[in-house]
């Protein structure tokens, strides 16, 4: 039998979404100009952060890789991904309490919040991804037609960050100290992700280990289609979108059941 209250909630959740579009569109905006407001060079930052990490940890990295062919492709490839998905779970649990003034005086949709956090970052994205295609060219990386699915794997990124997100807005209401936590988390994402390390490297059982972690299978992925001319396995490609849908649905959830409460937990 139909559950007819969870089919509203949908309805209502994406109706929701749909009508603060341009709310989500224009406080993205906002937030990007406030994050490079004061500084000297401005958002020529967003251009200068990714391209100073990537020289940073190509001169530490580069020692052992050295015999690894287009190795600064493959480093930047990591870090285009691991860069969206720390910086959209790190702000997403400032969400809530950095909009405390705003849900106490204004009746807004909650969701709001996060997705325009998630968006914030997808304008960052898209400058990293623009650098990354200038380096392919520069580096004379050939083309092969596996690149064109470079997109879909950035936007099961998308969608595996924007869920995450959700939930951990909702984790930072309850349990405060969980955001020092998490930043722990995310300064390990480097190193339990193939940003640097190669999987072929790897034992078989511990690579398999490490692939559960649908971050860094995604990445592993976006190696195989970028820099080896290689499809991903059907396993690979299921197990991808199964993870990601699913971690979304689950925000989603999460986000609505307890979004009612955000208010008096703040």
């Amino acid at each position: 039998m139909v559950n007819l209250g969870k089919i509203n909630f949908k309805e209502e959740m994406i109706n929701s979404i749909w009508k603060s579009k341009s709310i989500i569109f224009y406080m993205s905006i906002m937030d990007l100009k406030l994050k490079y407001k004061g500084t000297m060079i401005g958002s020529f930052w967003s251009i200068l952060e990714p391209l100073a990490q990537l020289g940073i940890l190509f001169l530490v990295f580069n020692f052992l890789y050295a015999s690894e062919e287009n190795f600064i492709i493959y480093l930047f490839n990591g870090l285009i991904m691991v860069h969206l998905f720390s910086r959209v779970s790190t702000q997403a649990m400032n969400s809530m309490p950095s909009k405390k003034s705003i849900l106490l005086s204004l009746k807004i949709e909650k969701i709001i919040f996060p997705l325009t956090n998630v968006l914030t970052n997808i304008w960052i994205l898209g400058i990293e991804v623009v650098i990354f295609v200038g380096f392919l060219i520069l580096f004379n990386i050939p083309y092969t037609p596996t690149m064109i699915f470079f997109p879909l794997v950035l936007a099961l990124l998308i969608i595996l960050t924007t869920g995450l997100s959700l939930i951990l807005s909702v984790v930072r209401v309850y349990f405060k100290d969980f955001q020092n936590f998490w930043s722990i988390i995310t300064m390990a994402l480097i190193f339990i992700t193939p940003v640097f390390w190669y999987v072929k490297d790897m034992p078989e059982n511990i690579a398999f280990f490490f692939l559960l972690n649908p971050l860094a299978l995604l990445m592993e992925i976006s190696h195989k289609l970028i820099l080896f001319g290689e499809y991903p396995t059907i396993n690979e490609v299921l197990y991808s979108i199964v993870t990601t849908f699913s971690i979304l649905i689950l925000g989603i959830f999460i986000f609505n059941k307890k979004e009612k409460k955000f208010v008096e937990m703040l």
